[in-house]
């Protein structure tokens, strides 16, 4: 997605830099918008002065020179997520990239971003980046949830590590991995729970489930983070701590009104990181 209001074009400048490692193809769309600035309307400035497409075209210059394959498409006066939503269905994507703009949290309970709406609705992965450049030897961090046991969840968990473990090969970064849990509470319990788990107890269950989840790809075990919390707390503060170039994490599904209110860990969280966020949908795999 090309950035109407910046000249950085991060979204832009992060695929066309994974577009060469992966030798892949990158469609970029502008949203045309009619343009409505103060200065140029009175005369004071020209239109193009604010042009992001001086920049872009410069940008997309230097990749193809490099051999990268791009298609620039113009859409006309609408949303953000429904110009990316309508472009793929109309082929195949393998990832959606776009801005991480940082909204206002309690405005968007109620007016969701164009994030939101494509955590909802996208099929494909959404890779949410912001102003922070990749660092080499740096670290990738995959937030995953052991408490689930059923099949599709592993499985899922399984798929997010394979993904982070491509990415930090192409980013030259090396694996961390989050699962935050919570203790649980038998203080308001009407019967009581006979044989119940210590504090200690819960927590190395949890540490075993996270070694578990970690086998067969050799990660060292102070590069694995278990914390009690909440994940909407737990991971950013994850995140920041190894000072992480890219967040992996699952995109949860929404039921019901509430829920498409109030969204999912994935959405919440992403005002409160300054890294790269690579959300995957559980059914694409």
């Amino acid at each position: 997605m090309i950035d109407n209001n910046s000249s950085a074009q991060v979204a832009l400048n992060k695929s066309l830099q994974l577009a060469k490692k992966t030798k892949a193809k990158v469609t970029a769309l502008k949203i045309e918008r009619p343009y409505n600035n103060l200065l140029s309307r009175l005369g004071l400035i020209p239109n193009n002065a604010l042009d992001p497409m001086l920049f872009v075209k410069k940008l997309l210059s230097k990749y193809q020179r490099q051999g990268v394959e791009v298609e620039v498409k113009t859409i006309h006066n609408v949303k953000d997520h429904v110009a990316i939503i309508n472009e793929i269905q109309t082929q195949h994507y393998d990832l959606v990239v776009i801005n991480n703009n940082h909204h206002n949290n309690f405005l968007d309970e109620w007016r969701p971003s164009c994030e939101a709406h494509l955590l909802r609705d996208c099929q494909q992965p959404v890779m949410i980046v912001g102003n922070k450049s990749w660092q080499v030897k740096g670290h990738i961090l995959t937030a995953i949830e052991t408490c689930k046991s059923n099949q599709q969840h592993q499985q899922l968990n399984q798929c997010l590590l394979d993904d982070t473990r491509q990415l930090a090969m192409l980013l030259e970064n090396d694996i961390h991995q989050v699962n935050c849990y919570q203790l649980d509470d038998l203080s308001m319990s009407v019967n009581p729970v006979k044989h119940c788990s210590s504090d200690s107890q819960q927590k190395q269950q949890h540490w075993q489930r996270l070694l578990e989840s970690a086998e067969g790809y050799e990660l060292e075990h102070d590069h694995l983070h278990l914390e009690q919390g909440l994940p909407d707390h737990v991971i950013p503060h994850v995140a920041h701590q190894c000072n992480a170039n890219m967040l992996i994490i699952g995109a949860g599904e929404h039921h019901g009104l509430i829920s498409e209110l109030k969204g999912h860990t994935s959405s919440v969280i992403i005002d409160q990181l300054k890294c790269d966020i690579l959300a995957i949908k559980p059914q694409i795999h």
